[in-house]
């Protein structure tokens, strides 16, 4: 197909999606319905020839070979004993007549099912002169925890060999002469239950599960299903209720505390906003560190959206990070995530697998009649902490000729020392900017509070979903619809995404399997909270002097005014020529109204509600996966994904918005515009046999995938610019493309592709003993431009293990119920990042092109893992107690490396090598407290150690300086390091080591450039995490809590470093009370309110010139670097189910539910675990972000 026609099929796609009503869904659903009942209206005779067969293997064809499901309890089935049977064209009873004669076996047929249980024993001999025994009848319907019929669950009749097996809609009927009946109802995998009838005629049982499953099927790489018990590598996965059970927008949050060795670190963007999420510690310096998102078998691109790639830029600009397709996935979608933590479990995954996986399992339809699930939580949303701002002394009001002047910090007097008649001052105006001789009005008040109260406002998410479920042996169904709303803690800020998603799966003549998902998503997000300084309006509410008037301010924010444009050059006649000439023209419109008129100052009112900012998101996926069962355990599949997504984004900055240097005259309008489309295809060829006591599993494949974008980004100045360059316009906030001027779109346009050939087996023994190995050769397009130096383009990674079931080998005591110990080793790879290296720029009006800013690439390499992982599983006390431990050492060589060479060129290298190694420990108990009580409860925790054993050299064998500076810190990488160290410079110090302070009192800090970034602060990245669940159940009220938490790492907070520099932050007002009340003077310094100098000293300098020597925009970061270990109350949950609510098995849960309540410890003024960026290094920084939440409301969920 050519590439245009793809590029429109994806359009035509899309927009065929964004028109779709629910309606077309429901009649889909309807439609499938009919369908599968006219396939399956059927014939029932059957023909079946086998001689001295297993009644296994014979059950095996009767299915294979026909629409029959049989359900059976295997250890009242004896399975290995051979029989003979011959019937041609006939019915099932003959065949099951034959095959069960004399046994003592029973049959039941309930349309396509054959349940099959063991008769009643019959008395030796008829005894005569008794009377027939009254006969008990007992039905009822047997459910899970959440309601959802059991299949085949064994229902025994105690001291009796009788029982028989709940049908496809957990229904049973048992009868029996006993008097006063006990029935045993048992399911693998979940807690038997024995009940006495006493007389009831109905019995509906709820079974709940046990603590750990061991035959469960779990999803591997590239979607292969594999026993628990087989595989040789750690994983653990999280089940839907463990996920929404206290839902956050972005569902990876809600790992968060619950998977042991997973760090998770939100941006500052919100709700919609993306999360870094971490396993095993961080592994590359400037390629990625993230696992790999896997959504049913499929690979997921899954980057952040205007992530920082430069740090120095969070100080002249914004950071305002948007959202990742992960944060696009309706968390109710989700049927479990399967963390792969380590590089062993991702090896099929080869050039993506060196950070792990993150596999998500969605729900498909389930067969059984219509379910329908709807799901409501609504919480309300507030600041979990925000910072110590004084009330008690303003900004220096002065006056003169000229009119009252107005300091833009704290350090002037009390609030309170303004009289009330004297509280609305004149201030000049720039003269330049808004006219000669002229002077506004400023209100100030005399009395301050918590002004944080009313520029935070209560917010509101609320998450709804409905998901329909049904269908037959042939076709099951699943449709849903959700919504995820947010009203944003900042005015005008709110979140709003629409998801739908259709899902249908096809079995033909038992042998073909076809499965269609289709997933469309919209998102739309205003004005998206950041961090930063540069058009942030909490930065601007946080420095505001505590004697503005806010409250006149917040509600005239904007006036009708005047004001003249910056200078810009013209061409004017000047006697018969054209002359470039300086000029400046007036303007009007609305205007800025605050207290400061100056650069850098900005009313936040004004930021919140007058300049905007909208993204809008369109995205469609889909899938469809066909699988051919070819003969006796060889089966073949094919999918094939697109993955098409458009994204616009709009920002408005209106006329008279102040910038770092100067005030934006006429408006700022920018408009983005993004599509991506993503092609992926995978064709795998798999054999599953058991031959005696040996099992077999083996897949070979290849897969396929591409990606296009195409990007659009309008940048003009709001207004109309002459082409003739001969006037200045006097239209301002002109928010249009056509704006600005020519050349004010660039386009820019991206492809990239990746293929794969693979290869993985896995034997068994007995299920006793198992072996497995993988291989995977990647070719990559990044790697073409290198083909002239004969660069190969291809690696090849792989990946062995083994475990043993060491329980079922030896003999242990009685209260070991399980040991499993298991071992690993891979190779898998990280690419280099998909660029042109050697590319330079052109000048369009010169045509002169400047060469790239890289130095050549000396050896590009894939950065390579090299990991191995030991771990033992253990379960005692019936397995109600479990343990998972397990030991990794992983280290990548090769990595990939920015350094700057000799010419001050950016040289990227592959010479640095990183080991990361660590334990990750998971302990469960399920305590029994009488029939009512249960607590379950779980520990994980898990430490890290990351140490960078090589970097790049220089041609003399000095090591290459490689680092990131932001605000005094630098980020840096160095041999025997770790990534994530940060480095300081201290205070310039005397011989005695005492501070050495210039004229006014204030510290000095080091200036010589061998001293400077010389003192070790700390690593950002904490080496312990832990996370603490607990549910405990009372009859049908349930009480859920997660605590979690991380010991070590450190944290930066640059906003306590401003609020020192203005006198705002409460030590700063502490001081200064204290100095006033025991009248401490630095007179060595005029009469200044003193401090003691804590250098150990004794000296007294003033409050003031100490402060802004240390804090402000260049702090002393030392002194800013806090400890990040915390811990809080995760989640909460507390909820009531109604079971029967509204007819059989029709069950009502409410619940309370909270996120992020409080801390239980904490040493940093800020929250450790939020981030001003997800970008690599950028952890640990803290620059007015948008607070984390507090989160409380209440939940719902319905089935019927």
């Amino acid at each position: 197909m050519k590439k245009k026609k793809r590029c429109e099929y994806h359009t035509v796609i899309s927009c065929m999606f964004r028109k779709m009503k629910i309606g077309l869904f429901l009649f889909l659903f309807a439609f499938s319905q009919i369908q599968a009942e006219n396939l399956f209206a059927q014939s029932r005779t059957i023909s079946i020839s086998v001689n001295n067969e297993p009644v296994e293997q014979v059950i095996e064809k009767i299915e294979k070979n026909s629409d029959y499901v049989f359900l059976y309890n295997d250890k009242s089935i004896d399975l290995s004993r051979k029989v003979s049977v011959n019937v041609k064209g006939g019915t099932i009873n003959a065949v099951l007549d034959e095959m069960f004669k004399g046994t003592g076996i029973k049959y039941t047929i309930s349309n396509r099912q054959i349940i099959l249980s063991r008769a009643t024993v019959a008395h030796a001999g008829k005894m005569t002169g008794l009377v027939a025994q009254k006969k008990t009848t007992v039905k009822g319907v047997v459910t899970d925890e959440k309601g959802e019929p059991l299949i085949g669950v064994s229902i025994a009749l105690k001291n009796s060999t009788q029982g028989t097996m709940s049908d496809m809609d957990g229904k049973y009927t048992i009868s029996t002469d006993v008097e006063n009946p006990t029935l045993i109802f048992s399911y693998v995998g979940y807690t038997s239950q024995t009940i006495a009838v006493g007389g009831k005629k109905e019995i509906n049982v709820v079974l709940k599960e046990e603590s750990h499953v061991l035959n469960e099927v779990v999803v591997t790489a590239m979607g292969i299903l594999r026993k628990e018990k087989s595989l040789t590598y750690a994983t653990q996965q999280i089940k839907s209720d463990d996920l929404n059970r206290v839902q956050d927008p972005n569902v990876a949050n809600s790992i968060e505390g619950k998977v042991s060795g997973v760090v998770i670190t939100p941006s500052a963007g919100g709700a919609g906003g993306s999360s870094k999420i971490i396993l095993r510690g961080n592994k590359s310096v400037f390629g990625s560190s993230t696992p790999l998102i896997v959504v049913d078998g499929v690979p997921m691109t899954n980057n952040t959206r205007g992530q920082m790639s430069d740090l120095t830029a969070m100080t002249s600009s914004g950071v305002g990070e948007g959202s990742d397709p992960l944060s696009m996935i309706n968390p109710d979608d989700i049927e479990s995530i399967n963390v792969l933590k380590g590089a062993n479990a991702a090896a099929l995954y080869g050039s993506a697998a060196a950070n792990g996986v993150v596999m998500i399992t969605t729900k498909r339809g389930k067969e059984g009649k219509l379910a329908i699930n709807f799901s409501s939580n609504l919480t309300f949303d507030t600041p979990l902490l925000t910072p110590k701002i004084q009330n008690i002394y303003g900004a220096e009001v002065t006056s003169s000729s000229i009119g009252d002047q107005l300091s833009v910090d704290s350090w002037g007097d009390k609030v309170s020392s303004r009289r009330a008649d004297n509280l609305v001052i004149n201030v000049p105006l720039d003269g330049d900017q808004f006219g000669s001789d002229r002077t506004h009005e400023v209100y100030l008040r005399n009395s301050a509070g918590n002004d944080l109260d009313d520029f935070y406002r209560t917010g509101l998410t609320a998450n709804n979903s409905i998901a329909l479920s049904g269908g037959t042996d042939k076709i099951q169904t699943y449709f849903s619809f959700g919504n995820s709303h947010s009203k944003g803690m900042i005015e005008s800020n709110s979140y709003n995404r629409n998801s739908f998603a259709f899902r249908q799966s096809y079995e033909f003549f038992k042998r073909l399997h076809f499965d269609v998902s289709m997933n469309y998503v919209q998102t739309v997000t205003r004005n998206r909270p950041g961090g930063g300084t540069t058009g942030n309006p909490i930065y601007h509410m946080y420095m505001m002097p505590r004697n503005i008037d806010i409250g006149y301010y917040r509600n005239n924010y904007a006036i009708d005014g005047t004001w003249n444009s910056n200078i810009r050059s013209i061409y004017v006649l000047d006697q018969g020529k054209y002359v470039l000439t300086p000029t400046r023209v007036s303007l009007s419109g609305p205007m800025q109204n605050w207290a400061y008129m100056d650069a850098r100052q900005n009313n936040p009112y004004w930021l919140m509600n007058q300049n905007r900012n909208k993204v809008n998101e369109d995205r469609f996926y889909g899938t469809i996966t066909g699988r051919a069962d070819i003969y006796d355990g060889l089966s073949f599949q094919a999918r094939v994904s697109i993955d098409h997504t458009k994204y616009k984004k709009d920002s408005r900055r209106y006329a008279t918005t102040f910038l770092p240097s100067n005030m934006d005259d006429y408006g700022n309008y920018w408009k983005d515009i993004e599509t991506a489309n993503e092609i992926y295809t995978d064709y795998l060829l798999s054999y599953n046999k058991t031959f005696g006591d040996f099992s077999v599993s083996a897949t070979a494949g290849w897969v396929g995938h591409l990606r296009e974008t195409e990007t659009q980004k309008t940048d003009v100045v709001a207004t109309y610019i002459d082409p003739n360059n001969q006037m200045l316009s006097t239209r301002v906030n002109l928010f249009q493309t056509n704006a600005g001027g020519t050349s004010a779109t660039k386009t820019t346009k991206l492809t990239d592709w990746d293929k794969a050939a693979l290869v993985t087996a896995q034997l068994g023994w007995q299920e006793k003993v198992y072996i497995d190995g993988s291989y995977r050769r990647d070719w990559y397009r990044a790697y073409k431009q290198f083909s002239d130096r004969g660069t190969p383009d291809n690696y090849g990674y792989f990946g062995v293990g083994a475990n043993a079931i060491v329980s079922s080998l030896v003999e242990l005591p009685d209260w070991f119920s399980y040991l499993k110990y298991r071992l690993s080793y891979s190779e898998v790879g990280n690419s280099i990042p998909n660029q042109v290296y050697a590319k330079g720029t052109e000048d369009l009006k010169t045509g002169v092109i400047s060469p790239s800013a890289y130095a050549r690439f000396a050896n590009p390499l894939p950065e390579k893992t090299k990991s191995v992982e030991t771990g033992v599983e253990m379960m005692f006390l019936d397995n109600r107690l479990n343990l998972d431990l397990t030991y990794y050492n992983s280290k990548m060589q090769d990595l990939y490396m920015i350094a700057t060479n000799a010419s001050g060129l950016s040289e990227p290298v592959n010479s640095g090598k990183v080991r990361n190694q660590g334990i990750e420990a998971t302990v469960g108990y399920n305590f029994r407290f009488g029939k009512n009580w249960s607590w379950r409860t779980s520990y994980n925790v898990s430490f890290n150690d990351n140490k960078i054993l090589e970097t790049s050299y220089e041609e003399d064998g000095s090591e290459k300086l490689i680092y990131n500076d932001l605000m005094g810190v630098r980020v840096r990488y160095r041999k025997g390091g770790s990534i994530g160290d940060m480095y300081v410079t201290d205070f310039k110090r005397d011989e005695n080591g005492h501070y050495v302070l210039d004229s006014d009192g204030a510290p000095q800090l080091e200036t010589e450039a061998n001293k400077q970034y010389g003192v070790y602060a700390g690593n950002m990245n904490s080496k312990w995490q832990m996370g603490w669940s607990n549910t405990i159940r009372y009859k049908d009220f349930s009480l859920f809590f997660l605590i979690n938490g991380r010991i070590g790492g450190k944290v930066i907070s640059f906003t306590e470093a401003y609020l020192d520099g203005s006198g705002l932050s409460e030590r700063t007002a502490e001081a200064r009370q204290y100095a006033e009340q025991h009248n401490l003077i630095a007179s060595d310094y005029g009469s200044q309110l003193g401090m003691y100098l804590p250098d150990g000293s004794n000296r007294v300098v003033p409050i003031t010139s100490y402060y802004k020597g240390i804090g402000g925009a260049s702090p002393a970061s030392s002194q800013y670097i806090y400890n990040g270990t915390n811990f809080r109350l995760r989640e909460l949950s507390l909820g009531y189910t109604f079971r029967n609510l509204i007819g059989e098995n029709k069950n009502l849960t409410l619940s309370f539910i909270a996120r992020n309540l409080f801390f239980i410890y904490k040493d940093s003024p800020v929250d450790p675990d939020v981030s001003l960026s997800t970008a690599n290094g950028a952890g640990a920084f803290e620059m007015f972000n948008m607070p984390s939440s507090r989160s409380f409301g209440f939940s719902l969920n319905v089935n019927f």
